[in-house]
């Protein structure tokens, strides 16, 4: 898709019901998004060349989110062009075999045992375990990020990066989480210093950094929580 004009629509979008073109389409925006990003490739484990692993990585967590998360979309004259996808207070990702059934599961079956291993037995277990110690529990006495606006995804096109429209689409969910009683906090994961750069403007604090580790690369990640 060509670069924004003067003339360039834009307008975000709470999804409802997510169909299976616009799931396709957040998948390949995602993947532009993300298009050479270290961590990607991690949870991959590496396995770069083989499409249908990438595509079902991504795609399992979009069509999860279809079900029991909450989507919203950045559009640039009515093409999805960006995307934030949450898992409000009492939503967790592939939490119901439902959403499972949507991709998780064939994500599983399908990838060599060495990624299946690293997602099951370790990289799952430390985001569970990293995730408590850094958020804590909530003002109902649940663990965090059940109580939480949880940023789960997050991705723009390139060409209408840096455009303030990422600040926007975080903005779009800040308001509908302020006035959510339930909560009153947003919390995210982020694995690059310039995305904690951007989320430390945007209100968030660093409340953990760990180390991970996998056969691809190893990397760093931060949760970041904000107080609404």
């Amino acid at each position: 898709m060509s670069p924004p004009s003067s003339d360039t629509k834009f307008e975000i979008v709470h999804l409802e019901k997510a169909s299976e073109e616009e799931i396709d389409r957040i998948v390949k925006v995602l993947g532009g998004a993300f298009e050479g990003d270290p961590f990607s490739s991690i949870v991959v484990g590496g396995y770069t060349d083989r499409p249908d692993i990438v595509h079902l990585q991504s795609r399992q967590s979009v069509a999860a989110a279809a079900i029991g998360g909450t989507i919203h979309v950045l559009k640039a004259d009515g093409e999805i062009v960006g995307v934030a996808i949450w898992f409000k207070p009492g939503q967790s990702l592939n939490s119901t075999e439902e959403q499972r059934a949507a991709g998780w599961d064939e994500f599983v079956r399908v990838v060599p045992d060495d990624l299946r291993s690293w997602w099951v037995d370790y990289f799952i277990p430390l985001m569970s375990k990293s995730g408590k110690e850094a958020f804590g529990t909530g003002k109902n006495g649940e663990e965090y990020p059940l109580e939480a606006w949880h940023l789960h995804l997050f991705g723009i096109l390139p060409q209408f990066q840096g455009k303030g429209y990422g600040k926007k689409l975080v903005q779009f969910a800040e308001a509908e989480a302020t006035k959510d009683e339930k909560s009153g906090v947003m919390v995210v994961e982020t694995t690059t210093d310039v995305d904690v750069i951007i989320y430390t403007k945007l209100g968030f604090e660093i409340k953990k950094q760990i180390a991970v580790e996998s056969s691809a690369g190893n990397a760093r990640l931060w949760f970041m929580m904000k107080h609404l």
